[in-house]
């Protein structure tokens, strides 16, 4: 009985020997558990958002990520800082200063030890960051973290845009010793992409303030001003163009005040800009209001004519219509500001907006409008003398 027991327990441990040494592994099946011995790592990666196919010149270097696939493994990778990578069971590979494809080479040659060539693949997923600086007339000047599809406009406008004193004509980009100077008024305002230069490690941009002893300001409606650099050969409506004006909303500027630096002013409309040039520390201010010019006396419309700055006295003498009794030019006045009423010579003297012009009768006409005054008086105090008359010798006749 005992032989019995002793004999069923030898044969239960025999069967379960059997079966864990039969048991089939999840290949014989057909399929493999993923390895867990290189899972992608901890770190969170941003999608990238690029402009377009990362080129294939495409150097790699310290702060990219390779997604690595060796047959069943994978791999999730960041290049260190002395632009190498460790491949796990295979070895380092330095890959810095390469393209993706001479790096894949690279690899497969370090992961054929264990892997087989022909199942490498080898992705770029993230691509590094770096620093840049950023000074100057930029209203945000110090360091930013970029990318290498960063260009320079994205660079400044993170920095807030150029101030109004800075010379967009002349951004500097110094790399490497080397000063890149780059006209910013092209890409901003003509579109030229090629000047939007794609940024490197290391880029330092400068935006240099303009020498305010030889600058233009412009000011807009609202207080805003913007300074330009000094062109000799730049009309108004260039630097207006400079200034970003025609970018702005259109509020329909009638007018432009020239304050030069004598302290004189001058007027004019706003479809003489192309005609105007203005020496250095000029003010120029727009305005949205329509400028008259108001001419009064012997003429045959009295009333208000648009202000023009090449015309003088006679012209808008002439644009209202001269009388058969208008004046002589001589007597022609003009009234300013507080009321002051100032003789000017019709052809040659300036007239202002808001000035106006009177222009009265000729001497003839105005003896002749006296006369008649004159006459007229007569006439009613002599009807009334005959009328007194009348009454006296009626009385008296009763």
């Amino acid at each position: 009985m005992c032989f019995h027991r002793i004999s069923l327990i030898l044969l239960f441990f025999s069967c379960l020997a059997f079966s864990a040494s039969d048991i089939k592994s999840p290949s014989s099946f057909g399929f493999s558990l993923p390895s867990t011995k290189s899972a992608r790592n901890s770190i969170a990666m941003e999608p990238m958002a690029v402009e377009g196919v990362i080129d294939s010149s495409y150097k790699l270097g310290p702060g990219d990520y390779l997604d690595i696939m060796l047959e069943q493994d994978f791999f999730s990778l960041q290049i260190l800082s002395d632009g190498s990578i460790a491949i796990e069971e295979c070895g380092i590979v330095q890959i810095a200063g390469k393209t993706l494809a001479e790096a894949r080479e690279e690899i497969v040659k370090v992961a054929s030890k264990k892997y087989n060539p022909e199942y490498v693949f080898v992705q770029l997923s993230q691509m590094k960051k770096f620093v840049v600086s950023v000074m100057g007339a930029v209203k945000q000047v110090g360091q930013m973290v970029v990318d290498p599809q960063t260009r320079l406009s994205m660079a400044l406008q993170k920095a807030d845009n150029i101030l109004g004193t800075g010379r967009k004509d002349d951004v500097w980009v110094i790399r490497k010793g080397d000063t890149l100077h780059i006209n910013c008024v092209e890409i901003f305002d003509k579109g030229n992409f090629e000047q939007d230069i794609l940024l490197e490690q290391g880029d330092r941009i400068y935006v240099p303030f303009m020498n305010t002893l030889d600058m233009i300001a412009l000011i807009f409606p609202g207080g805003s001003r913007v300074g330009v650099p000094y062109d000799s050969s730049s009309t108004i409506a260039q630097y207006f163009e400079k200034a970003g004006g025609d970018r702005m909303h259109n509020m329909g500027y009638q007018s432009v005040t020239i304050r030069y630096p004598d302290k004189t002013t001058k007027v004019i409309s706003a479809k003489e800009l192309n005609h105007w040039k203005v020496p250095p520390q000029t003010e120029i201010e727009f305005s949205v209001k329509t400028l008259f010019v108001y001419v009064g006396g012997a003429v045959m419309a009295m009333g208000k004519i648009p202000y023009e700055s090449s015309w003088h006295a006679i012209d808008y003498i002439a644009a209202s219509g001269v009388l058969t009794q208008t004046g002589t030019w001589t007597q022609v006045s003009v009234v300013r500001g507080n009321q002051e009423k100032i003789k000017v010579n019709v052809s040659t003297d300036q007239i202002l907006p808001g000035d106006y012009i009177e222009i009265p009768k000729s001497r003839y006409e105005t003896f002749k409008d006296v006369t008649m005054f004159l006459a007229s008086i007569v006439s009613v105090v002599s009807t009334a003398v005959i009328v007194y008359i009348n009454y006296v010798n009626s009385a008296n006749s009763k």
